[in-house]
């Protein structure tokens, strides 16, 4: 049994046994990631005591952590005193901060709002006039900058200063602005602190630095971040002024919350989070979905209904639908997840849409043949007829061309007219792959033997 999970049974088991002045001494013992992985095992009574237990600035840790978990978050903030959640708020990063009073009831919003000092109660927000997946919506206000004019020895002491009035624990990066705030450059820290006293800051810098601007969407940022391998990056407004950085623990959390989003439309649960409680919302986000399966069955069943009188005639045929549409959805699910992961890290762009197709159709040109083939035996194995074993290999040939094909292109054509891609994937693609799968099969399979029924 590994110690993080002696660590959550042992807080239950004080819980439960109201042993307050036992439980205290555990949660010293444990650091907040620890701590947050408890909350998720325990009910919302307990999850309130836990935290009534945490001093306010590990509590303020904890519920950042907590963020990648909304349904279990929601829950504890809004039973939370505005008064304690306030005190917790207060020692959050303005990011993290406006995060959590966004997530709140307008009116608790503004009770917990109205505890902050004015200097945090601005800070936060300011930040919250951004759209929450955008660099705004994820930067810290909190930045290191020097004017370009400055001697080293008046940056370092202006740097000393912010850190203490700030609090500011970590800073990966050194900014340079002019007299007007607009970011031209950046030094390192260790060239800060190796340089001449008093070189000219202007002197050191690097001017090639790499920006975001304030409305960009996070998944951009994170992209720009991995390409160049940055740890923190600078956010600009319009007029080019610094006013914030994302770091690299958000772009992580940016990261987490695009994959398992693009992971959950590719499933068709939509939004919906592990944790969630809500039995009515986890419906809402499924049901859209399976109404959309439902419909692609009813139009494949009213496809087979038009050759009912040859599927009569040969059963033997049914034999095999199954395993034809089954085929092409996993085909069109493997080329439209490469398009859309390509799309996402940006390795595939819109206008790419030809090269794709012809890449797909190259690879289904491979693999149909030998599906085919293998189909063929099946089919001769079971009915021993090598006529029908041959038309089902064509028609299975042709399935396997349109399903990479139809994988290949519609995420890009999605992309295309801004609708995100991940969703043309998992139901969509299935649903209308199994409907033109069987189409083509009865199609080629009855245009040839249908003759011969009659």
């Amino acid at each position: 049994m590994s110690d993080n999970s002696f660590n959550h049974k042992l807080v239950k088991k004080l819980i439960h046994a109201e042993k307050t002045e036992a439980l205290k001494g555990l949660l010293k013992e444990l650091d907040s990631v620890e701590i947050a992985n408890s909350l998720l095992q325990l009910k919302l009574k307990h999850q309130l005591l836990v935290l009534e237990n945490l001093s306010k600035e590990v509590a303020s840790e904890v519920l950042a952590h907590l963020q990648n978990s909304s349904p279990i978050l929601e829950g504890i903030v809004s039973q939370m005193n505005s008064g304690r959640l306030g005190e917790i708020i207060e020692e959050m990063d303005g990011d993290d901060a406006a995060d959590m009073v966004s997530i709140l009831e307008e009116s608790k919003a503004e009770e917990v709002l109205e505890t902050l000092p004015t200097k945090d109660r601005e800070e936060i927000t300011n930040l919250m006039q951004y759209h929450e997946e955008s660099a705004g919506g994820i930067m810290n206000p909190v930045v290191v900058s020097v004017g370009k004019d400055q001697t080293v020895k008046e940056a370092v002491n202006g740097i000393r200063d912010l850190i203490e009035k700030e609090e500011l624990e970590t800073f990966y990066a050194v900014y340079v602005v002019d007299e007007y705030q607009h970011l031209i450059g950046m030094v390192t820290v260790p060239i800060l602190l190796l340089a001449e006293q008093e070189n000219l800051i202007k002197n050191l810098m690097n001017p090639n630095v790499v920006a975001v601007d304030v409305d960009m969407d996070q998944e951009a940022v994170a992209r720009i971040a991995q390409e160049y391998d940055l740890v923190v990056i600078p956010v600009i407004d319009k007029y080019l002024k610094l006013i914030g950085r994302i770091t690299i623990d958000d772009l992580m959390d940016v990261l987490h919350e695009e994959y398992h989003e693009d992971i959950a439309h590719i499933a068709g649960t939509g939004g919906e989070e592990v944790l969630e409680t809500s039995v009515l919302r986890t419906s809402r986000d499924r049901l859209p979905w399976l109404i959309l399966g439902l419909g692609g069955g009813f139009l494949a069943a009213l496809a087979m209904s038009e050759y009912e009188s040859m599927l009569t005639d040969l059963p033997q045929v049914m034999y095999f639908m199954p395993l034809i549409a089954a085929l092409g959805g996993n085909i069109a699910i493997q080329s439209s997840s490469i398009v859309v992961r390509g799309l996402g890290t940006g390795e595939i762009r819109t206008g790419d849409l030809l090269q794709r197709l012809w890449k797909e159709l190259r690879v289904g040109m491979l693999n149909g043949p030998v599906c085919a083939l293998i189909l063929f035996l099946m089919v001769w194995t079971i009915t021993t007829d090598v006529k029908l074993g041959m038309i089902t290999g064509i028609a299975l040939i042709a399935v396997v061309m349109l399903a990479a094909s139809v994988g290949s292109t519609i995420p890009i054509l999605l992309k295309r007219i801004n609708i995100d891609p991940a969703i043309a994937t998992g139901p969509f693609i299935t649903t209308a792959n199994d409907l033109l799968g069987i189409l083509i099969y009865l199609s080629v399979t009855f245009s040839i033997l249908g003759t011969s029924l009659i």
